[in-house]
């Protein structure tokens, strides 16, 4: 071949078309690999170009490996072609060690001629391949630019309490704002269906199997519908993804670091809820030995958040006075008589709740007896939560009357919002006339602009969690927890009272721990406000004043935990 690259006859070049678009969004403003094809090969059939294939791929460039790269590339080296059409030149190559492949090819002159429609050509002179490395050289800088920028893009979202992407399932993107600064909003059809499903996993009597199926059969949750994909009913997998997801709990993470979600979008979950979600479905974690219900399986942990399992006791008395486990055993270990030949054996059931994590790895590890820890949680509430059937009306015809009032006064406010909005709305309309008629310049717009986004900063809207809901469930709950709690058997039930109590029940192999909730504390406390006025006050006793017309009767402090909002310090019992 003749070194004058000037005189080269490109028309008899053997060529392979190659042609590339990312799979992965890095440029979505490259034409299709349909559209590079067929412009290709009509520049081909216009210049009577001679093509030896045509190859094309979905991949990124950023990363070697790509499968039609390499087998271009190996046409090259076999003599095979001898030169590429390309839309641009930017398609070959991303990386530095593909681009260093090219280059070498052309060294080797094993690669000619670079060809593109708009008449960007490269030859192997020694100019043309500085120039082709170049451009390569700065593609690959060009995309790490828009990668960081799309990377700060991100973090500054996140910032500001929403994730980037497509918006997790009960939630919506807000197309309304411009790119970058979208928020989300509450899906209101999925939210609630998605609400329910959590709640149904934290009682403990839901696996995700059983939820799925409740979720497509119940309440037929569909995924959300896009361009290709999505308004399918929910998969299985898409329940676990629900589960373990943060976001419920109000916090997502990116990029290795915890951000806290939008506070105006609302949460479902507590963090102490979400953590008992991830402990439930932490399956190496429980124990496989045996099935068998317990009360407080799913409800304990130690200091460190390891699992607290149960372990289960199935002994016999002998009537030589021999206690001995059974199960494994068709005689007594002392007397030898057969357990089949024994008159009136004594058979006892134990459930031991321990360190999981301490016995896997061979540290020493105390059990606490199941009896204990009933004994110890209905000995704690027993004093204040139990309420006469009286005072337990009385107080949620007050909830009621609470609650009217905060409706009347949150309709007021907003009426308010309303109209400083649509005022706002009118005068930044009025802005942009004038500035569209010439009245204004561009400055003095964005001044008056930046005027009233100050004077109408948006409020917040205020976030409705319901807690009217919750006081009444602890009403409830002070009346039926002592007598489900004692009652024989009826581990369901006992199970489900402790979900709606929702305490976090700690052994640490010497002393059980109890953490009541945030309105139940305010509960007690207000109990003890109440015992300040009147120290003979019993709210199991209590009877409310006959003909009284006093809104407050029994005094106010008895319901400080009714209030929205109210809460105290979690404390360990002793």
């Amino acid at each position: 071949m003749n070194n004058n690259y000037n005189n080269l006859d490109t028309s008899k070049l053997n060529y392979v078309i190659y042609c590339r678009k990312s799979s992965e969004g890095e440029d979505k403003q490259v034409q299709s690999l349909d559209t590079q094809i067929r412009e290709l090969k009509e520049h081909a059939d216009r210049n009577k170009l001679n093509i030896v294939k045509v190859i094309s791929e979905s991949k990124s460039a950023f990363k070697t490996g790509r499968e039609g790269f390499n087998e271009m590339m190996e046409l090259l080296r076999t003599g095979k072609a001898n030169a590429i059409l390309v839309i641009r030149a930017n398609r070959i190559s991303r990386n530095p060690v593909d681009a260093g492949y090219v280059i070498s090819m052309m060294d080797e002159k094993k690669l000619l001629y670079i060809r593109t429609p708009n008449s960007t050509c490269y030859t192997s002179s020694s100019t043309d391949k500085m120039m082709i490395a170049l451009e390569l050289i700065f593609s690959k800088k060009d995309s790490d630019d828009k990668g960081d920028m799309v990377k700060e893009g991100q973090k500054t979202k996140a910032l500001k309490g929403i994730p980037h992407g497509v918006a997790t399932l009960g939630f919506l993107n807000d197309k309304t704002e411009e790119k970058g600064n979208r928020k989300w909003f509450v899906d209101q059809e999925r939210f609630p269906k998605i609400q329910i499903l959590l709640k149904m996993f934290l009682t403990g009597e839901w696996s995700a199997g059983k939820l799925h199926r409740y979720a497509v059969n119940e309440l037929k949750l569909t995924t959300v519908k896009h361009k290709k994909i999505g308004g399918q009913l929910i998969q299985l997998s898409r329940i676990y993804e629900i589960l373990v997801d943060p976001i419920y709990a109000g916090f997502f993470f990116y990029g290795g670091d915890r951000y806290d979600l939008d506070t105006n979008l609302p949460r479902i979950l507590t963090e102490d809820e979400h953590k008992k979600i991830k402990m439930l479905l932490n399956k190496r974690n429980i124990p496989k030995i045996q099935k068998h219900e317990c009360v407080f399986a799913g409800f304990m942990e130690s200091p460190e958040g390891d699992y607290i399992g149960p372990d289960y006791k199935f002994q016999l008395i002998c009537q030589c006075g021999k206690k001995f486990a059974y199960r494994d055993k068709t005689e007594c270990p002392g007397c030898q008589t057969s357990i089949e030949q024994m008159d009136n054996p004594k058979y006892l059931n134990y459930t031991y709740y321990y360190n999981i994590a301490k016995k896997k790895r061979g540290d020493d590890y105390e059990s606490v007896n199941e009896n204990k820890i009933l004994k110890q949680l209905i000995q704690e509430v027993a004093e204040y939560l139990p309420l006469s059937k009286e005072l337990a009306d009385w107080s949620k015809r007050h909830i009621k009357e609470m609650r009217d009032k905060e409706i009347n006064d949150n309709l007021f406010k907003e009426d308010i919002i309303k109209s400083e909005a649509e005022d706002f709305i009118a005068k930044k309309k009025r802005r942009r006339e004038m500035l569209a008629e010439g009245l204004i310049t561009e400055d003095e717009y964005k001044s008056d602009l930046a005027d009233l986004e100050a004077r109408y900063k948006p409020q917040k809207k205020r976030m409705d969690l319901d807690w009217t809901k919750r006081a009444n469930e602890i009403v409830d709950l002070a009346q039926e927890f002592v007598m489900v709690m004692e009652a024989k058997d009826q581990i369901q039930s006992k199970r489900a009272i402790l979900t709606r109590l929702g305490s976090n029940i700690v052994w640490d192999d010497e002393k059980l721990s109890i953490y009541f909730p945030k309105s139940i504390q305010a509960l007690f406390k207000g109990f003890e406000d109440m015992k300040v006025i009147d120290e003979k006050f019993e709210p199991k006793k209590y009877q409310v004043p006959q003909g009284s017309k006093e809104k407050t009767e029994p005094k106010d402090p008895v319901f400080s935990m009714m209030l929205p909002g109210q809460g105290s310090n979690l404390r360990p019992i002793d």
